[in-house]
């Protein structure tokens, strides 16, 4: 029997509903590679970039509080017994500008402006060459290795790739901005391209080598050191040599193995990939919903087609595997689709992943596995929704399927319902309750949260007498014999009839849950960022580093012209440095505070009088991330790890963060230098006289043009803020868009089958002089109750999920945040969808109203 043939003209005879089942598979295979394939190149990437400059090195001697030290008493280290290796290195970070010169130096553009200058955010690394190169293993693919500097010109090795994505070759120039007090930009020639040998490979990290002594004259850090990275003897043992090294340290410093992730950035990239984790299962369980749908709708119509087939000789086995064949046929296209659309937008990921943690991610080396993974998942649930309607089909017998309507469609008893829906229902409660109070993990939620409304959706069978009842009531006043006649076609189906007002039920939840909570998260940022970034203008010259809490370095000097500029009322500046508290890494926001009438804090703890009066006697601020996840409070101790070892610091304050995650710990500069020996800044926070604001921004543009450096105005800051929110603005209208696209496609295919099992009905009607509007008007009474009864309770939902996710933002944010009602949403949001139901009727209506009489009379 040619049932491969039948099941490829069924599926070219229906290709809307082909095309939906296609597209829903390839949303949910193509999310989870581009998720995989996101996450591998940011976790490779941080790997990669902090290889590039650790290299081979076993272990490394570092500053207890990050800070730079005196490298002269480290010398014996080299000495000692299973070291190989001692190099020492200095980091530092700078602006790089490359001038677009092609011809000569005195090039000018056809309007008689100089051509622009190219700037790059760039890691200068201070070696000694013949130490390093034993150390980092790179290859030199042109010009030389390091020499001796001159007075004059500094020699420089530079990425291969970073060097032609900046159209940089050997013998190009190249400033930096540094922070020497003599001379602001140095000059320095390329004379080499080296290409990493190691997991730095690929990797356009501009990074910059140069001699120890070059960087540290640039900086003005002379005898100063960030690191001595150790390579060890062969038979060396790692714990031994730890050991001895740790045995002549001099204090405030310490020795261990590289770390190959800050604690900040990990966390970002964890988060990262819980949220598309999270949205990758949405797809496929809206992939296999789909699926079931579309296949259940699709043996319903078939039901005398698969009767004939059964009369004719076909066995169960067969009408099971045919159905099941056409749902893998269309999973596996679907998959192959998805895994090519997930590989490009795998790009897109990784861009918006290069912006969070400011780092340059390259594609992860090829793999077979995320590919394969997702195509194992893209068939089975085209399996597991194609599964049961298709075992429902081969369980029919040859004379019941021969009927337009099946009978005993819906055996199950309503107590049954009432019992399932009512336990699901308290578990996906309990839950809730126990994740909420951290009991469990607080992940656990959202599952919780998706049982509670299976359970919903279980109940609605049992209840959905009473429910279509009152609904009919309310529409009495405008559909009275309609909404009577619409009720009984919905109660003749009322599984599909169930599952139909459950996907409107569960968009609608799901929709203004997350919006809700999305709208209160926007809030709590706008609200931050008016109390915490005050300033009118902002110099800078890079966002810092999230792996190592480092900026671009700024020149000494600089915040004293800033400040001696006319029309300027006031200077104050931020320094972002990493530190340890315990076996915690936090970044440390170092500021001066010197303003008395100024805000500086979103306090969820603590009053502003009291918590400035504790910052300007030495006691920090937290942020509320970091009090959260440390369970410290106001009043409470931190220790720190600083240049002196380890002490206490009292808490004055807790404050709503976004800075590093909310991982931070505000300090005021002079305990911070005296603590950490911090020096230099990140940012200049400028406050203008009212009348001398535009004159202020003009000298602090040509300051930037001049320096190389970014500038912002409170207004540009605001608007990068703005149109960060309003893409997540954006991201939920789509969300919710594709919620009501969903409910609509169920509510056209439920509605679609009843007009096919009323064609006779529907003859009849006509012949007692029913007119067509009043045909289309009780369909449109059918969407109208499966609507209604799905979108209040989703309402009532969506306001319970909103509650709970506030509740369990704690971790995030530190606090909870504000729960707050949008009569607009809470009005608009079911009217919107009450809009889809209708749109969503309009078509099925016009077929059931356009029905030939004689020939509906004659269906069977």
């Amino acid at each position: 029997m040619p049932l491969r043939r039948l099941s490829i003209r069924e599926i070219r005879s229906r290709p809307a509903r082909s095309l939906l089942t296609l597209l829903s598979i390839v949303i949910g295979v193509s999310a989870m590679v581009a998720t995989y394939l996101a996450s591998d190149s940011a976790q490779l990437a941080q790997i990669a970039m902090v290889r590039a400059v650790t290299g081979n090195a076993s272990l490394e001697i570092e500053a207890v509080g990050g800070a730079s030290f005196d490298g002269k008493p480290l010398e014996p280290v080299a000495k000692l017994q299973g070291v190989k290796i001692a190099s020492p290195i200095l980091r530092r970070y700078s602006n790089m500008t490359v001038k677009n010169v092609q011809e000569s130096e005195t090039q000018i553009a056809v309007d008689g402006s100089p051509p622009p200058s190219r700037r790059y955010r760039v890691q200068l690394l201070g070696v000694v060459p013949d130490l390093d190169r034993q150390v980092r293993s790179y290859t030199l693919v042109a010009g030389q290795e390091l020499g001796s500097d001159s007075a004059d010109t500094a020699s420089i090795l530079m990425d291969a790739s970073f060097a032609e994505s900046a159209k940089l070759s050997v013998g190009s120039s190249v400033d930096f901005l540094t922070k020497n007090s003599k001379s602001w930009v140095q000059t320095a020639k390329i004379v080499g391209l080296v290409k990493p040998n190691d997991a730095g490979a690929g990797i356009q990290s501009g990074l910059i080598v140069a001699q120890l002594r070059t960087v540290q004259r640039w900086t003005e850090s002379s005898g100063k050191l960030d690191a001595v990275q150790i390579v060890l003897d062969k038979e060396a043992k790692v714990e031994h040599v730890s050991e001895s090294i740790a045995a002549i340290l001099p204090a405030g410093l310490r020795v261990r193995q590289p770390t190959l992730r800050s604690q900040v950035a990990d966390e970002s990239t964890v988060a990262m990939q819980q949220g598309l984790r999270l949205a990758t299962a949405f797809a496929l369980i809206i992939s296999t919903f789909i699926i079931y749908n579309t296949f259940q709708m699709n043996v319903g119509e078939r039901r005398r087609q698969l009767g004939i087939l059964r009369s004719m000789g076909a066995t169960r086995r067969q009408i099971l595997s045919m159905i099941v064949r056409e749902g893998l046929w269309l999973g596996l296209i679907g998959t192959l689709l998805g895994c090519f659309v997930g590989h490009f937008g795998a790009a897109i990921l990784r861009s918006s992943t290069s912006k969070l943690l400011q780092i340059e991610i390259p594609p992860s080396d090829w793999s077979i596995w995320p590919y394969a993974i997702a195509i194992v998942c893209g068939l089975a649930v085209a399996l597991l929704g194609a599964f049961f309607p298709a075992l429902r089909a081969s369980r029919l017998s040859p004379s019941e399927a021969m009927k337009i309507v099946a009978q005993g469609e819906f055996n199950t008893a309503r107590v049954t319902w009432l019992w399932l829906g009512g336990s699901l229902m308290v578990i996906g409660l309990t839950i809730q309750a126990l994740a909420v109070f951290r009991l469990i993990n607080l992940s656990h939620v959202v599952f919780g949260t998706m049982v509670m409304k299976i359970g919903i959706v279980f109940l609605l069978p049992a209840l959905i007498g009473e429910l279509t009842a009152w609904v009919v009531w309310i529409l009495s006043f405008f559909l009275k014999t309609e909404g009577m006649l619409a009720r009984r076609q919905i109660l003749r189906h009322r599984g599909r009839s169930s599952l139909t007002i459950g996907i409107v039920f569960i968009a609608m939840g799901t929709g203004l849950g997350m919006a809700s909570t999305i709208l209160d998260n926007i809030g709590n940022v706008e609200g931050w960022y008016r109390r915490s970034i005050v300033g009118d203008f902002f110099v800078r010259a890079a966002m810092p580093d999230m792996n190592s809490g480092q900026s671009a370095d700024m020149p000494y000097g600089l915040t004293e012209k800033v400040q001696a500029m006319p029309g300027v009322a006031l200077v104050d500046t931020l320094r972002f440095v990493r530190a340890r508290s315990n076996e915690s890494s936090v970044v440390v926001v170092v500021r001066k505070f010197n303003s008395d009438t100024q805000d500086y804090f979103d306090l969820t703890e603590g009053t502003e009088a009291e918590v400035m009066k504790g910052v300007r006697s030495g006691k920090v601020v937290l942020g509320s991330v970091l009090s959260q996840r440390l369970k410290l409070h106001i009043g409470d101790t931190i220790p720190l790890e600083t240049n002196e070892g380890s002490t206490t610091l009292d808490i004055a304050g807790v404050t709503n963060e976004y800075i590093a995650g909310g991982l931070t710990l505000y300090l005021e500069s002079e305990y911070a230098k005296k603590l950490l020996s911090v020096e230099g800044t990140d940012v200049i926070v400028v406050k203008a006289n009212p009348t001398d604001s535009a004159q202020v921004e003009q000298q602090l543009r040509e300051l930037c043009d001049e320096t190389g450096m970014m500038f912002q105005s409170y207004l540009d800051l605001v608007k990068v803020i703005h149109d960060t929110l309003n893409g997540v603005v954006g991201g939920l209208w789509a969300v919710l868009a594709l919620g009501s696209v969903i409910a609509a496609f169920g509510l056209i295919n439920t509605l679609a089958m009843n007009i096919l099992e009323q064609t006779r009905e529907i003859g009849m009607l006509r012949v007692v002089a029913m007119t067509r509007s009043q045909i289309r008007r009780m369909i449109l009474a059918q969407a109208l109750i499966m609507g209604i009864i799905g979108i209040v309770p989703g309402v009532l939902t969506g306001i319970w999920i909103h509650f709970v996710i506030n509740l369990t933002t704690m971790p995030v944010t530190g606090h909870a945040v504000q729960f707050v009602i949008y009569p607009w949403l809470l009005i608009g949001a079911p009217i919107f969808e009450l809009l889809i139901v209708v749109i969503a009727s309009m078509v099925p209506a016009e077929r059931a109203a356009r029905l030939n009489v004689s020939s509906a009379l004659q269906y069977e």
